[in-house]
């Protein structure tokens, strides 16, 4: 379990920082984007309603002989999107999207600094041009370009900051799904379906993230660091995470592998919902027309769920 985790962190971290140095020398079809962005979003919320969350209720119920505890399981699941709601709004709310566009995770959009205080970080894929190109970082205004370096890191380190927690808390769930595997009745699926879904989740992510540091007037070399930083942070929780509840969790495993999973389940939700909006009824919605975007949902929903029953002959 140690040796597949390790192997899991390690393609994670590295698939996201390959497809984030992509915009350093191509332009991407924002429409291809909005593609991939929704078929990650059907990815997350079948992962969380499909796979993370009936495990967890499942080693709850395990644990406790007494019945399932569903008020247990129904203040786990409340705690996990509460606790990224709290990180969103209050910890990271530079970081935060503004958009309707139902596009994946914020990104900054770099503002003309007549005060750095003011420098809001607000756009995300649905700002890039048709070719995956944001507007800001070709045509700034002069006082923006001959920005020092340093005004191109304070400004881009809010998004960074945001951003990595945000891959913490991806990280806990792929930890503790690779945890339950030691639990009595359960395989590996969940595992790989989370790795899955995490895969097509940073994607998108993370070349809109790229793309948003360079608009800062961030150094190319600085660039790469932070993509190199958001890149690790998930496999880093991965691995934390996996240590903590393997030393901690001897005495009650069952019980709090259940609990981590449903609290993992609830940032799942969050960030499918809140983050990614599965609906979308802003005026104008980019390339993709409502009716492919459910489709590429649905299939992504019903993904997990498939690999669930190929690989899970124990339910």
């Amino acid at each position: 379990m140690v040796v597949q985790l390790l192997v899991m962190s390690a393609v994670l971290g590295a698939s996201t920082f390959a497809v984030g140095m992509l915009p350093l020398s191509y332009a991407f079809s924002k429409s291809h984007l909005e593609r991939l962005s929704a078929l990650g979003t059907g990815l997350l919320l079948g992962a969380a309603l499909g796979v993370i969350i009936p495990e967890g209720i499942e080693a709850m119920a395990e644990a406790n002989s007494n019945g399932t505890p569903t008020n247990r399981i129904a203040f786990c699941l409340v705690l996990g999107f509460t606790l990224m709601l709290i990180i969103e709004q209050l910890l990271a709310p530079n970081a935060h999207s503004h958009s309707q566009q139902g596009l994946p995770i914020p990104l900054s959009k770099a503002r003309a600094p007549d005060a750095l205080s003011a420098v809001e970080f607000d756009a995300e894929l649905g700002d890039l041009d048709p070719e995956g190109r944001s507007p800001d970082h070709h045509d700034i205004a002069p006082s923006t370009a001959t920005l020092d370096p340093d005004s191109g890191r304070e400004r881009a380190f809010p998004l960074l900051l945001g951003l990595v927690i945000h891959g913490s808390a991806d990280g806990l769930a792929l930890g503790v799904a690779n945890i339950s595997k030691g639990v009595p009745g359960t395989t590996n699926a969940i595992s790989f379906v989370v790795f899955l879904a995490l895969i097509l989740h940073k994607a998108p992510t993370s070349l809109a993230f790229t793309t948003s540091i360079l608009s800062t007037n961030l150094p190319r070399p600085d660039c790469k660091k932070y993509l190199a930083i958001f890149s690790a942070s998930t496999p880093l929780a991965a691995i934390a995470s996996y240590a903590v509840f393997s030393f901690f969790g001897d005495g009650d495993k069952g019980s709090l592998i259940g609990m981590a999973l449903l609290i993992s389940g609830g940032t799942f939700l969050y960030v499918a919902t809140v983050l990614q909006p599965v609906s979308n009824h802003a005026p104008v919605s980019g390339d993709l027309r409502p009716a492919s975007r459910v489709l590429f949902i649905t299939i992504g929903m019903f993904v997990p769920l498939l690999l669930s029953s190929l690989f899970d002959h124990g339910h």
